[in-house]
């Protein structure tokens, strides 16, 4: 009997073989992607490598099902889960998790052993565990970990391995992952972020050259082929190795195609054999031993015998659990091949063998895979209620996205399947209620906005406002996920709500009403939203389960914790209602802060509130969300040294929380903008170089490059400043939440025209903006901006009109305000208001800035004494910041006047620092840290730095210090004199 031609050497993949073992040596590596068309060797690339790995590094595979992407969620996870209970044992990883593990809705094992009835569904602590549980297996023992077949991976399981790639930086961990990019549909944006990653390397494996063609002829045939044979098949294979072992054999004058070659070999094959290995192409690759045996109609015995005889020849090969094709192409030459009447035959053999497996064994037969082969069956009344169940499977996992597509299955078989209804013991409207809920929570705006709609549209809001108003929240939530303009469903919402009933839908729509009204400018409104919401809030808190969400559609419509109505905080858990009420009230403190921000003291105390309740109410990423708006609260009032500890708590809780890629990009903004006004300069520019090299939102790395662009204005690379203008502008669009800093844009653009010598420019750029009819909502930039006006002594009848209009309601307020007044009167009095304010508020370049008008404002009243005073003191600020343009000024206006400085317009003589061995300053704070023993994590949290970045910092220290180990390198550190500390 003909077997299926398989070359044994391995032959062409010198080069990627070795670029992936360099990878795997690599410190910095932690992740290599292979990409390649079908048939280029990928598998078995990645194959070759684990066998070279040696007996000591254990190598865990998962394979995405071919029908993975249309909704089994997180498929090679599982696998790669399971495996490791098999070999650890429950105990062994039970003693690596909370008491009560997410990962036990994976693994049920972990469930029983912990008694846990009831486990939480925080998708960000489900990937937290399984991240843990990785870099700790692999403390013990190097752990490779292949993910086949990532193009058909669900959303959801891309998102884990976007997670994963981002968090690892414990153990001696390695993720392996094959895909074809042609095919890699949602993998492909993933893959276009990762490129920028310096942890991940991306493989592509090209097409054999001729003289590799021979070599695998050559291994094929035992003997050299003729050099004619060799072009011939290279040019039909196109140097892919499967296509070259098709046709190896073939006869020279063969015309077939490559599927006809491969179903060739099945040609001889007992039918009993390839009765099975058509079962097991309906299947899909990889197929469960338990399945093939339920829905074969062969004995035990001569079932195994035909399996024996597919593995023998090459078409399947064993796993774990049971088989998979040896290659996709021949899994798909089979399945091609059959008549549409066996492809139905098949599914529904194998439908019915799931639904009675899934009565013994329920946890190893999910829905999602008896709802796939029940509508390829035709089966439509099984489907639809298979697809009802992988629906709530996928929702017990946070796999938002996955329900959607399982959701969207039970309506389009709605109408043809009889009592639908009683079926999934739901109304059409309630599927469609749950789309929308999916995909507020997954983020599926598109989609989730048109099912609203439709709901909306049939409902009878009258004998049932509830449900509008839940409709209309959710809405306003997937619009402000997108472009904002949420508020006027939140308006509809909370029409619908009686005010005398405290739901906690009710106190969810006053909170994002209050959050959306703040930002829009209206404190009054937002702080009377906000109260109400703490007062629904707190009676829930004390009235435990007092919401009348109806027990049908709880699952449905549980808000989750909320996101913020400017940033579209990520939705990634449902709370119990204890923990929600909690959550709310949180929330509705911290909103009711923003919108009392111009009285301090009450503002901080609602802030202390929500601190207090975020914390008992055990829910991090509301907890993240309270200390978000705390920092820009602190920022924006000045308080810059309490809003960096405020924030560097925030990203401590977010690193021990696994939410430090969720909850960074705003908060290290919020830290740049703080040190900017600190004058802190060198710490900002380090922290802003440190940021960009994170995965940010467009608005946070927009709101980064300003910070750059104001302190190399300053510092007098126009050049630089102007780069990084540009960078932002197109990043911030024309999206109402990013109103603030596009104001902030025109207000360095006019700095930069004034800084060129073109004042009138200048005006022009900031008038233009400052005339618009918003920016009462967003006044403290806007007084910026009018102070940046009023220094080019330009456009004073706009400068007027416009800033006697602007509210004043902080200390920055009326800093800008006094020197916008001073710089009209030109008087040494108001320029010495200007002074105190700023220097009351302890931004140095300011005051510089206002103590050099000022000298210039003495000198023309005569006062040189006043005046020395003050430009010494520029030169010492200017010196401090290396604001050079302006110490430069003030060197000028002396000069002119006359007016010797002393030895105050020198810079300081620099001190020789001590051997560095080229380590920048935060290196040396990292090989500190290295020195105590202290992990990549550990280093991170420190430092308040991102895990790939802090291993990324480690590999350059090894490198510049010459040292193999993290051990050698502190050994170094102490005899160099390095860990010495500048403070």
């Amino acid at each position: 009997m003909v077997s299926l031609p398989v070359c044994g050497a391995f032959v062409g993949r010198a080069a990627e073989l070795a670029a992936l073992q360099d990878a795997h040596g690599e410190p910095t590596v932690h992740t290599v992607l292979v990409g390649g068309e079908a048939g280029i060797g990928k598998s078995r690339l990645v194959a070759e490598f684990g066998t070279r790995l040696g007996a000591r590094t254990a190598v865990l595979s998962g394979r995405c099902p071919e029908f993975g992407a249309k909704g089994v969620p997180f498929t090679p996870f599982v696998a790669v889960m399971r495996a490791l209970l098999r070999d650890q044992g429950a105990e062994a990883l039970a003693a690596l998790l909370p008491a009560k593990p997410a990962l036990a809705r994976w693994l049920p094992e972990l469930a029983a052993r912990s008694g846990a009835a009831e486990i939480d569904t925080d998708r960000i602590r489900l990937f937290g565990e399984i991240l843990t549980v990785l870099e700790q297996c692999s403390m013990n023992r190097p752990l490779v970990v292949v993910l086949e077949d990532l193009h058909w991976a669900d959303e959801a399981g891309l998102e884990l391995l976007a997670f994963l790639v981002a968090n690892i930086a414990e153990g001696d961990l390695f993720l392996v992952g094959t895909y074809r990019p042609a095919d890699s549909g949602p993998l492909r944006k993933l893959v276009g972020g990762l490129r920028r990653d310096p942890g991940v390397r991306l493989l592509s494996p090209a097409p054999l050259t001729r003289h590799e063609v021979g070599r695998q002829l050559a291994a094929l045939r035992g003997r050299e082929p003729e050099p004619g044979t060799i072009g011939r098949i290279f040019e039909r294979s196109k140097g892919i190795p499967l296509f070259v072992e098709a046709l190896g054999p073939a006869p020279e004058d063969t015309p077939a195609e490559l599927s006809e070659l491969l179903l060739g070999h099945l040609s001889d094959l007992p039918d009993r054999t390839a009765s099975v290995l058509r079962l097991a192409a309906a299947a899909g690759s990889p197929v469960r031993h338990t399945l093939l045996a339920a829905a074969s109609d062969l004995a035990e015995d001569a079932l195994t015998a035909a399996l024996h005889q597919l593995i023998d020849q090459q078409f399947l090969v064993p796993t774990d659990t049971g088989y998979q094709f040896r290659h996709v192409l021949i899994r798909d030459a089979v399945y091609d091949d059959l008549l549409p009447a066996q492809r139905k035959g098949l599914h529904s053999r194998l439908s019915r063998a799931l639904a009675a497996l899934r009565k013994q064994e329920p946890d190893k037969c999910p829905s999602g895979e008896l709802a796939y082969h029940a509508h390829a069956a035709g089966e439509l009344p099984l489907a639809l209620a298979a697809a009802w169940e992988a629906a709530a499977e996928a929702e017990n996992v946070g796999a938002h996205r996955v329900r959607v597509r399982y959701l969207d299955q039970v309506l389009e078989s709605w109408e043809r399947v009889p009592e639908a209804a009683s079926r999934v013991d739901a109304d059409r409207i309630d599927v469609v209620e749950a789309v929308v809920a999916a995909c507020y929570r997954g983020g599926v705006v598109e989609r989730g906005i048109a099912a609203a709609d439709e709901a909306l549209a049939v409902i009878d809001a009258g004998s049932d406002p509830e449900r509008a108003a839940r409709l209309h929240h959710y809405r306003a939530g997937l619009r402000n996920q997108s472009s904002g303009g949420g508020e006027d469903d939140l308006l509809a919402a909370l029409a619908y709500l009686p005010s005398d009933r405290p739901t906690l839908l009710r106190g969810e729509v006053l909170a994002e009403l209050a959050a959306a009204r703040v930002f829009s400018g209206a404190a009054a409104a937002a702080e009377n939203d906000a109260r109400a919401a703490v007062e629904v809030a707190e009676r829930l808190r004390s009235t435990p389960n007092a919401d009348d969400t109806s027990p049908v559609m709880a699952a449905a419509h549980a808000p989750e914790e909320a996101a913020d109505a400017a940033f579209a905080w990520p939705r990634s858990s449902v709370l119990r209602d204890d923990r929600r009420a909690g959550a709310l009230a949180a929330r509705a403190y911290a909103y009711l802060g923003l919108a009392t921000a111009d009285r301090p003291e009450a503002a901080v105390a609602h802030f202390e509130q929500a601190h207090a309740i975020a914390k008992a109410a055990e829910d991090p990423g509301t907890l993240l969300t309270v200390v978000l708006w705390e920092s820009a609260l602190l920022v924006s009032a000045a308080a810059d040294e309490a809003a960096i500890a405020a924030i560097q708590q925030g990203l401590r809780a977010a690193h021990e929380t696994y939410r430090f890629a969720e909850a960074a990009p705003i908060l290290l903004v919020k830290w740049a903008q703080a040190l900017t006004a600190l004058g802190r300069w060198n710490e900002a520019l380090e922290l802003i170089d440190e940021s960009l090299t994170e995965q940010l939102t467009p608005l946070s790395t927009a709101a980064l490059l300003l910070c750059h662009a104001r302190i190399m204005l300053a510092r007098g690379d126009e050049k630089a400043a102007a780069a990084s203008a540009t960078s932002a502008q197109p990043l911030l669009g024309d999206r109402r939440w990013a109103r603030q800093y596009q104001v902030q844009l025109h207000t360095v653009r006019t700095e930069i025209a004034h800084a060129a010598g073109n004042p009138q420019r200048a005006a022009e750029i900031g008038a233009a903006t400052l005339s618009a009819d918003d920016l009462a909502a967003h006044h403290h930039e806007a007084w910026a901006l009018a102070e940046a006006i009023a220094r080019t002594r330009r456009a004073p009848l706009v400068l007027d009109s416009v800033t006697a209009k602007l509210p004043v309601t902080s200390a920055v307020d009326t800093a800008y305000r006094n020197s916008c007044h001073a710089v009209r009167s030109g008087r040494p009095a108001d320029w010495g208001a200007a002074v105190s304010s700023w220097r009351a508020l302890g931004r140095p370049y300011e005051l510089a800035r206002s103590l050099l008008e000022s000298g210039d404002a003495e000198l023309a009243a005569g006062d040189r004494a006043a005046a020395r005073s003050a430009l010494r003191s520029v030169l010492e600020l200017a010196n401090e910041l290396a604001a050079e343009p302006l110490a430069e000024q003030a060197r000028q206006l002396a000069d002119r006047a006359g007016i010797d400085l002393a030895h105050s317009g020198n810079r300081p003589a620099t001190t020789s620092r001590a051997d560095t061995a080229g380590l920048t300053p935060r290196e040396l704070d990292v090989l500190r840290l290295v020195a105590t023993g202290a992990s990549n994590r550990q280093i991170a949290a420190e430092l308040f730095i991102s895990a790939n970045t802090a291993g990324v910092h480690v590999s350059r220290i090894l490198a510049k210090l010459g040292a193999s180990s993290r051990t050698e390198a502190a050994a170094t550190a102490r005899k160099r004199g390095l860990l010495v500390s500048d403070g």
